[in-house]
C-alpha cells in the first residue's frame, strides 16, 4: 500500500504538462534541525536571503539526512520521546510529505519487524484515527488479500502488532485535519485510543499551525526540514527532473540561467523544493526560457500555488482576487513603513487581513494557502509572520501600485514636498516587478510605465553646473538613468529603449573630450557597467557587439567590451560568433586577444569552434586559460 504513496504531490500541476514523476526520481536528501523552542525574531533581512526569514534560531542539533535516519529513528536518541513521537514541521512546499516518504521507505526496509502504515491526516473527514485505521485501513489490507472485509482474527492480529511494537504511524498533514484546533483534537484521539499509543508516530506539520497556540503535543521531539542548498542541491534536482523528462540540456541551460547576474532573488527562492518544482515546470513549458518579465514569471507562480492542494484548502476566484488586494496593501504599507519590513507583527497584519483566530478572516485564508507563515515570536511572545518568500512581499506591494507618483513625485523648487521612494533602495525590486506586471487595462498601465521612464531619464537633480558636457549629469540623475535602463528590461515597449542602452554604453567606455583632447572616463564608471548588466539583454550584447567589431575603437576598450559581454551572457551565440571572428583577423592586438579567449573560454560552445583559421599563440592561450578555468 505505501507504493501508491510514491507520487509527488505536486503531480496535479504538472501532470498538465505531461509530467508525473515518483519521489525517487528527483529526490535531493534534506537536512534537518532539531529545535529546541520557538525561535524569537529580531531586526530584518535582504530580500535577496529571503529564506533566512524561516532559518531557526533555537536550535540543538543539525542532522544530515541518513544521519537522522541513523539517530533519531533507529537508535531512538532523541531528547524527549525516546524517537517514540516525532514531529517534522516546515513552511508550504518544504518537503515534508516527501520526507515522510523516505522515512517510510527506510524503516520497511531497515527496522526489522516494522509495520508502516501511513494516513494523510485529510482523509480522516469526521472519523477519528481509531476508528480510521480498523475500519477504512485495515478493510483495504483485507481486500488485497482478496477479502471483501476485515475479519475478527484480523483485526485481532492487527491489535497484537501494536502491542508488541511493532507499528509505525506515519501521520502525514496534521495541518490539514478538519478540525478548528488539529493540534489539541490529535493530542485528545492519542490519549483515549489507548490501543495505539505503544506504536511509534512520525508526523508532518506547517509551522503556521504547529506555533500558532499552546501546543498539545508538547511530548514529542520537534524537527524541522532545512532548504535545499544553492547551488548544489538545487542544481542536483534540476539535473533530475530534466534527465527523467529526458531533456537534459534543457536542465543544464536552466542551472546556467538562475547563475546569471540579477538571478539572486530568483537562487533563494528556488531553495524551497516546491518553488523549485514550480521553476522547473515553467522553464520546460516556456521551452527552455522564463517568461519575459519577473513580474510574468511570479504571476505564474502565484497562479501554480493556487492550484497546489487545491482539495485541501480550496479558494474561489472572488477569495483569491480579495486576498490578493489584501495582501498587497499588507505588503505595501510593511515595506514602507514597518521597522521590519519583511517580519511582520501579528497586530499589524491583522489591520489588514482580520483576526487571526476567526475562521472566516482573510488572515486565516492566508495562513491555510500558505501565503503568510509564522516564523517566531516577538520579545512580547506575539507570533511574527512572513510572505511565503520575501520576494512575494514585493510582488504583491507591486500589485497594489496603480500610479507611478507613488514611486517618484518631483517637486524641484522644494523637494521635501515630493515623494522620492526611487532613492529608497528597498522599493528597487518592486519598481522592476511594477514596470513588468500586466493587467486587463494594459493600455492604461502602458502609458503609465512610459511616463515613468521618461520621468526617470529626464530627471533634473539641480546639482548640475554649467560647465559640464553635455553628456554629463548630476548626481541624482545618475541615479535615476541607471534605475531607468534596469527599468526597460521588465517595460522592453519603452519609446527609447535603444538611446538609453546606448547612452550606458558611452558612460561605460568613456567619450572623447574635444576641449582636453584625450579620452575621458566618467565618474561613476562602475555603476555604469552594473546598468548595462541589469537592462535590456538583447539590446546591450546587441551594442557591445557592434563596439566589439568598430575599427575606431582602442584596444583597452575593445577588452573591457569583451569582458562585459562575457559578464552579461558568456553563452550568447552572437557573441561567441564575434568572439570567432575577432580570434581569425591577422590585425587583432595580442591583448584583445587574450582578453576575448579569458572570457569566452567559459563557454562550451566557445571551446569546440577553435577552427583552423586560429593561429597557435591563440589556442596556447585558450590552453592556458582552460587550465585556470579548471
Amino acid at each position: 500500500m505505501l507504493a501508491e504513496r510514491r507520487k509527488l504531490t505536486t503531480n496535479p500541476l504538472t501532470s498538465t504538462e505531461g509530467v508525473a514523476l515518483q519521489v525517487d526520481d528527483v529526490y535531493v536528501p534534506l537536512g534537518l534541525i532539531e529545535r529546541k523552542k520557538t525561535s524569537k525574531r529580531q531586526g530584518d533581512i535582504s530580500p535577496e536571503q529571503g529564506s533566512q526569514l524561516y532559518k531557526e534560531t533555537e536550535i540543538t542539533k543539525t542532522f544530515e539526512h541518513d544521519a537522522f535516519l541513523e539517530e533519531v529513528l533507529k537508535q531512538q536518541n532523541t531528547p524527549k520521546s525516546k524517537g517514540k513521537r516525532i514531529a517534522i514541521i516546515g513552511e508550504p512546499g518544504a518537503g515534508k510529505t516527501t520526507l515522510l516518504q523516505q522515512i517510510a521507505d527506510w524503516v520497511s526496509r531497515e527496522i526489522h519487524q516494522s509495520i508502516v502504515i501511513w494516513v494523510s491526516l485529510a482523509d480522516l473527514r469526521e472519523k477519528e484515527l481509531k476508528s480510521y485505521l480498523f475500519e477504512t485501513w485495515l478493510t483495504q489490507v483485507a481486500e488485497k488479500t482478496g477479502k471483501a472485509e476485515a475479519t475478527k482474527q484480523l483485526k485481532d492480529d492487527f491489535v497484537d502488532l501494536f502491542k508488541q511494537n511493532n507499528v509505525w504511524l506515519l501521520l502525514d498533514g496534521l495541518d490539514e485535519m478538519s478540525a478548528s484546533n488539529p493540534l489539541t483534537e490529535i493530542a485528545r484521539q492519542f490519549r483515549e485510543a489507548g490501543l495505539i499509543s505503544p506504536a511509534r508516530i512520525v508526523l508532518t506539520c506547517r509551522v503556521n499551525l504547529w506555533d500558532s497556540s499552546i501546543n498539545a503535543l508538547d511530548d514529542f521531539d520537534i524537527y524541522r526540514s532545512l532548504d535545499f542548498s544553492y547551488p548544489k542541491d538545487v542544481e542536483k534536482f534540476i539535473y533530475k527532473w530534466f534527465n527523467k523528462i529526458e531533456i537534459p540540456e534543457t536542465g543544464k541551460q536552466l542551472c546556467s540561467a538562475l547563475k546569471e547576474p540579477g538571478k539572486e532573488r530568483i537562487q533563494d527562492l528556488v531553495k524551497n523544493p516546491l518553488r523549485l518544482t514550480l521553476l522547473c515546470l515553467n522553464w520546460q513549458s516556456g521551452n527552455g526560457k522564463l517568461p519575459d518579465t519577473q513580474a510574468g514569471l511570479y504571476q505564474q507562480f502565484v497562479d501554480d500555488f493556487y492550484k497546489w492542494k487545491t482539495n485541501e484548502f480550496a479558494t474561489t476566484p472572488q477569495q483569491r482576487q480579495q486576498l490578493n488586494v489584501k495582501l498587497g496593501e499588507l505588503a505595501k504599507t510593511a515595506i514602507d513603513k514597518e521597522a521590519t519590513r519583511f517580519r511582520l507583527r501579528q497586530d499589524f497584519v491583522s489591520q489588514f487581513l482580520g483576526d487571526a483566530d476567526d475562521e472566516n478572516s482573510l488572515f486565516k485564508l492566508a495562513l491555510n494557502r500558505g501565503w503568510l507563515n509564522c516564523v517566531g515570536m516577538d520579545t512580547n511572545r506575539k507570533p511574527v509572520y512572513a510572505f511565503f518568500h520575501a520576494s512575494f512581499q514585493e510582488y504583491f506591494a507591486a500589485l497594489a501600485i496603480d500610479d507611478w507618483h507613488f514611486f517618484l513625485n518631483h517637486v524641484s523648487k522644494n523637494p521635501s514636498q515630493g515623494t522620492y521612494r526611487i532613492f529608497e533602495p528597498q522599493w528597487k525590486q518592486t519598481i522592476l516587478l511594477w514596470l513588468g506586471r500586466e493587467e486587463e487595462n494594459q493600455e492604461n498601465l502602458k502609458q503609465q510605465k512610459q511616463e515613468f521612464i521618461d520621468a526617470l531619464v529626464n530627471f533634473k537633480d539641480g546639482c548640475s553646473n554649467g560647465n559640464k558636457n553635455p553628456i554629463d549629469k548630476g548626481f541624482y540623475e545618475y541615479r535615476t538613468y541607471f534605475l531607468g535602463a534596469a527599468g526597460i528590461a521588465e517595460f522592453r515597449d519603452a519609446f527609447q529603449a535603444d538611446q538609453i542602452v546606448a547612452q550606458i554604453v558611452k558612460w561605460c567606455f568613456g567619450y572623447f573630450n574635444i576641449k582636453k583632447q584625450k579620452w575621458t572616463h566618467f565618474q561613476y564608471l562602475n555603476e555604469a557597467i552594473l546598468a548595462l548588466q541589469q537592462t535590456d539583454r538583447t539590446k546591450a550584447i546587441a551594442a557591445l557587439v557592434q563596439l566589439l567589431q568598430s575599427k575606431d575603437v582602442d584596444e583597452y576598450t575593445r577588452s573591457d567590451a569583451a569582458k562585459i559581454l562575457g559578464k552579461i551572457n558568456p553563452g550568447n551565440e552572437q557573441g561567441i560568433a564575434t568572439f570567432m571572428q575577432l580570434l581569425q583577423l591577422t590585425d587583432v592586438d595580442d591583448f584583445t586577444r587574450w582578453s576575448v579567449v579569458d572570457v569566452g573560454v567559459s563557454a562550451s560552445p566557445f571551446k569546440l569552434q577553435l577552427t583552423d583559421n586560429v593561429d597557435n599563440f591563440t589556442r596556447w592561450q585558450t590552453a592556458s586559460s582552460l587550465g585556470t578555468c579548471n
